[in-house]
């Protein structure tokens, strides 16, 4: 899937609107409308794989994890978001509306995969 795709972006933005407590510097992005946030979002993403999980008996997969990357007046954010296999096809979905400041997640959660990333990244 392409992150720039308009229902990635739109999930964001609702993760962003729930994060207005917690970061109240989001909140001109969280004002603005879809239309005008996707524009603005548009080629301003990265992500990362996180894992996989998969169905017991046909050891198919059925949803991916990934960390979604933005940047916002130089400070970095992330939000973790699922994709979901469903019988039409992957989707994006959010997994918690949390938005972290970039890196919390593999300080919250250090396993393997953030083992691996951090020695990737040095």
């Amino acid at each position: 899937n392409n992150i720039n795709d308009a229902g990635v972006i739109v999930i964001l933005h609702f993760a962003i609107r729930d994060a207005i407590k917690k970061f109240p510097e989001l909140s001109k992005l969280s004002q603005m409308d879809n239309k005008e946030f996707f524009h603005f979002m548009q080629h301003k993403l990265s992500n990362e794989y996180l894992r996989t999980k998969f169905n017991e008996d046909t050891l198919e997969p059925t949803d991916d994890y990934f960390l979604f990357f933005f940047t916002y007046n130089e400070i970095s954010y992330e939000v973790e978001l699922l994709r979901k296999v469903t019988e039409h096809g992957m989707m994006f979905v959010p997994y918690g509306y949390q938005v972290n400041k970039k890196g919390d997640w593999h300080r919250m959660h250090p396993s393997i995969y953030s083992c691996f990333n951090d020695s990737q990244s040095n």
